[in-house]
């Protein structure tokens, strides 16, 4: 094992902007504005001072690593940094928003949100499928509401139809089963911990064993009367002669049709789930969102909306106003997140120092937050140069390396992440990282070393640019550059590597600050 005594000052990071088209668009910055008023004024009432708000550097990378999943290259690192525009950070919003990259990246964070399943090795066959579905939606922007009602009115018939993407793996990991599929609804879609109630009235929660089968019914096929003619289910509840049909869980009347077909209840469901007045429906996405983009939600727990704290809570008045305006936006998934990354409160520093809030909830200053697997992988593909990701396998490289990599790197959530002595050693000794010292294997590290036009300093301060994202501080370069030229002249391109090495193992590589 190499050892590497050069330890990286961590840096802080920040904001974003957006307008979208169409006749009267709602405008991302007015909610932003919104945001940062409600938050100011809870900082005055704790008597707090926020961070201070980060560098263009640490800007381009957060944003980078929260709408596109990996860190910037080197070139978009000088592009931006030469860029002398005020408005730089809403058009980098804008373009990150609208590549391929955020529609890869959040089809992941859907997936792990709606299919967590997936995640085991049991459902692992489920995750590319479903992602792929996720990803035409993002990618074409289509309405919140409406992803999640295809989701929910998936014809019984999509999962026999030979090489469609569709999200059947939302169904195939429940089991399709009515109890499992109303738990993970009801967490996915509304953020309500409904399965705690699946075998008992809880005392303290608020609902009830007959609501949850209530729910459930609704994914149950229709029954037969006596004359052979359709009429709503009832399942049983287990251990129980007690049968029940499908009821709202707001108490809201259920209209039947004359006629009912296999996925009728479905279809009621998603009506009543998806409606702009629904209490949970948009909060439950905004508070995700938030959390995404935040590290900590507005409300947590997450899948307790229902609960005190999303009624009465710290920001729960927030949440709601956000919530409307999404909805009111016909549920533009790209409007909201243009909000979020537009406030100034995205742009505060991450670093800590005596006389910042150590309150989490007060959002005076950013976390600092761990990287998923995926956001490693490709942020260490970024970094050495190498070519968007290939379906072929190889030698650490491929979709199937990159799986891999992720599930060995997973993390519940990046806010709380804290990374083993397994995962450390992998990334110290481990085969990707191994290849990307060897100029062979690295084109950020060959293309360097073969520079003529580059000297030392300049060699140094290109791998900084390429693994963190700025350029050196003073003792950093010094540091780096007698090391390399410590070395003898033969050692020189070995030196250089292990520069890389010591880069992508440094606490300010390995997260979103």
């Amino acid at each position: 094992m190499r050892y590497h005594r050069y330890l990286l000052p961590l840096v802080a990071a920040v904001a974003w902007p957006a307008a979208l088209g169409a006749a009267e668009p709602p405008d991302p910055a007015k909610l932003a504005a919104l945001i940062d008023g409600r938050l100011s004024s809870e900082w005055q009432k704790a008597g707090v001072k926020p961070a201070p708000v980060i560098d263009d550097a640490a800007f381009l990378r957060r944003s980078t690593l929260d709408l596109s999943g990996r860190i910037p290259t080197a070139a978009e690192v000088r592009e931006f940094l030469a860029d002398t525009s005020p408005d730089k950070r809403a058009k980098l919003a804008t373009r990150l928003i609208d590549s391929g990259g955020h529609t890869r990246h959040m089809a992941t964070f859907w997936r792990r949100t709606w299919v967590p399943q997936a995640d085991t090795a049991e459902f692992a066959r489920l995750a590319d499928d479903f992602e792929s579905w996720v990803a035409a939606r993002v990618q074409e922007n289509a309405p919140y509401d409406r992803i999640v009602r295809e989701l929910l009115t998936l014809p019984e018939s999509a999962g026999n139809r030979r090489g469609a993407v569709t999200p059947v793996g939302f169904y195939a990991a429940s089991e399709s089963k009515p109890e499992n599929l109303a738990a993970n609804a009801t967490r996915s879609f509304l953020g309500v911990n409904l399965d705690c109630a699946q075998c008992h009235n809880h005392p303290f929660a608020r609902w009830t064993r007959d609501q949850f089968w209530q729910t459930a019914a609704f994914f149950a096929p229709p029954t037969k009367d006596k004359s052979g003619k359709a009429v709503p289910p009832e399942l049983m509840i287990p251990n129980t002669k007690k049968s029940l049909a499908p009821e709202l869980l707001d108490g809201a009347e259920v209209k039947w049709p004359e006629a009912l077909a296999s996925d009728t209840g479905r279809k009621l469901l998603a009506d009543w789930l998806t409606a702009k007045d629904n209490p949970y429906f948009a909060r439950n996405a905004v508070n995700r969102l938030w959390a995404h983009i935040y590290g900590t939600a507005l409300v947590e727990p997450l899948d307790d909306l229902s609960g005190d704290s999303g009624n009465t809570g710290y920001h729960a008045e927030l949440l709601k106003e956000l919530a409307d305006a999404f909805a009111t936006s016909g549920f533009d998934l790209k409007y909201i997140t243009r909000a979020l990354v537009l406030t100034k409160a995205y742009q505060l520093s991450a670093l800590t120092r005596e006389d910042a809030p150590a309150d989490p909830r007060l959002f005076a200053r950013m976390p600092i937050r761990g990287l998923t697997g995926e956001q490693l992988y490709d942020s260490l593909r970024t970094a050495a140069g190498l070519p968007p990701e290939r379906a072929d396998t190889g030698r650490g490289l491929g979709l199937e390396g990159r799986k891999r990599f992720a599930a060995q790197f997973r993390v519940e959530r990046p806010v709380t992440a804290e990374r083993s002595i397994t995962q450390a050693l992998s990334m110290m000794n481990g085969r990707l990282t191994t290849d990307l010292t060897d100029l062979t294997k690295n084109p950020t590290l060959g293309g360097v070393a073969s520079a003529p036009f580059l000297d030392t300093r300049g060699k140094v301060e290109t791998l900084f640019l390429a693994a963190i994202g700025r350029e050196p501080t003073a003792k950093e370069s010094k540091t780096m550059i007698d090391f390399v030229e410590g070395s003898t002249e033969s050692e020189r391109e070995r030196a250089l590597g292990d520069v890389f090495w010591a880069l992508v193992n440094s606490t300010e590589f390995n997260t979103n600050h």
